[in-house]
């Protein structure tokens, strides 16, 4: 068994420090009322939008990470992409994460940015959708979640019924990333079939300027960027034929195979984020010094340090195993929620851990812990909650 990082993994890390050192480094230095204490007032309107300076900088970083070929770089190369497989883009997404909240986070567009669901366009879509996307000219939002269905998505409320040559939608979306800011949606509505079938939801490709498409209310995240994520209203949504993505009724796998993805990538992100933590946290407690000797040499940090490590290194070989597994094409559903689950109660007691080592410091804003600590929360709800991970594991246990 070979551990070591692939060679493609170790050169795409050293080209995003050189990419961030000279893009991104200083534009943080020139817009540091965006990342110091009263970032999510300076961020945002009053109506909770991102002001245009902060709008602006996310597409500079956006475009500069198409020409530096970052951008997309999970994508086949048959529509501009970099091929990069599933381990190589966790590894990178893990070493991403290792470092303080910044504007690195626009480097691979998140949730806005290329998707492998649009590998479904026809030859007319890839030139009106996916083509701008992997330039960085346009965003997108993945538009499935609603107000009475998260876990429960097959479940959902939105429909489309047919109406001569077009669809016509009808429903809401909640909690959409980018929702404010994309110029084309992926929303998934019912087509056929009852209520819960996995069977009979398609997917539709919606324009930002449809005047059946509305942005409605900005919610307020705890601890995450604010203006990231909003409401979606659908009211008599008209669509032709040609903005349904993939085949009519069979759009719900392809969102199961997004968030499966997904799940590897917010393990990654958790074990840099935990790296990052630990790491501080180890200084500090090598450091800060109470009743004649550092605090690293007592048992009640030293032992919490101790358990954090073991923990961080538990779900860092679980996730490559993961996405080892489905490079080579084999059925890793087990493995990747295992690593999701894991994954995100790391992200939590990695922060809980170091606001205690760092006391009263911690929990103060002038170091990064406690928005981590808000931050990492989240990481046991989206892309599947906990309870929605142990029941896959078992599913496939028995």
């Amino acid at each position: 068994m070979d551990f070591s990082e692939p060679s493609e993994a170790v050169q795409i890390k050293k080209a995003i420090d050189d990419f961030i050192d000279q893009e991104v480094a200083p534009l943080e230095n020139e817009y540091d009322q965006f990342l110091g204490a009263d970032y999510e007032k300076n961020i945002v309107d009053d109506e909770h939008r991102q002001v245009p300076e902060y709008r602006n900088i996310v597409e500079q970083i956006r475009k500069k990470s198409v020409e530096a070929g970052f951008y997309g770089m999970t994508m086949p190369e048959e529509v501009g992409g970099g091929d990069v497989d599933i381990l190589t883009r966790a590894i990178v997404g893990e070493h991403l994460s290792n470092r303080p909240p910044g504007f690195h986070s626009a480097i691979f567009g998140g949730a806005g940015g290329p998707t492998l669901i649009l590998l479904a366009c026809d030859k007319r879509q890839r030139e009106q959708y996916l083509r701008p996307l992997m330039d960085g000219e346009i965003t997108t939002c993945f538009a499935l979640t609603e107000p009475g269905h998260g876990s429960d998505a097959h479940h959902m409320d939105t429909s489309a019924e047919k109406d001569g040559d077009e669809w016509v939608i009808n429903g809401q979306k909640v909690y959409i990333t980018n929702g404010p800011y994309a110029d084309f949606a992926m929303v998934f509505a019912r087509t056929s079939g009852d209520d819960g079938d996995l069977g009979g939801i398609t997917c539709f490709l919606v324009e930002d300027d449809n005047p059946g498409f509305e942005v409605g209310t900005i919610h307020r995240a705890m601890g995450m960027t604010p203006g990231t994520h909003a409401e979606l209203h659908f009211d008599d949504c008209r669509v032709g034929e040609e903005q349904v993505l993939g085949e009519v009724d069979h759009g719900f796998q392809s969102a199961m195979d997004w968030i499966g993805g997904g799940r590897i990538n917010i393990a990654a992100g958790a074990v840099g984020t935990a790296q990052f933590l630990l790491d501080m946290s180890v200084e500090y407690a090598r450091s800060r010094e109470t009743f004649g000797k550092p605090i690293g040499h007592r048992q009640g940090i030293s032992f919490q340090l101790a358990e954090l490590a073991t923990d961080l290194e538990q779900v860092r070989q679980l996730y490559r195993y993961a996405a080892w597994k489905m490079d080579n094409g084999e059925r890793a559903r087990k493995e990747e929620s295992m690593a999701k689950l894991r994954g995100a109660q790391l992200a939590n007691d990695a922060a809980d851990i170091a606001m205690q080592v760092h006391g009263g410091a911690g929990f103060m804003k002038d170091l990064p812990i406690e928005r981590n600590y808000r931050s990492a929360r989240v990481f046991r709800i989206f892309e599947g909650t906990d309870e929605i991970q142990r029941r896959t594991i078992a599913r496939e246990l028995i």
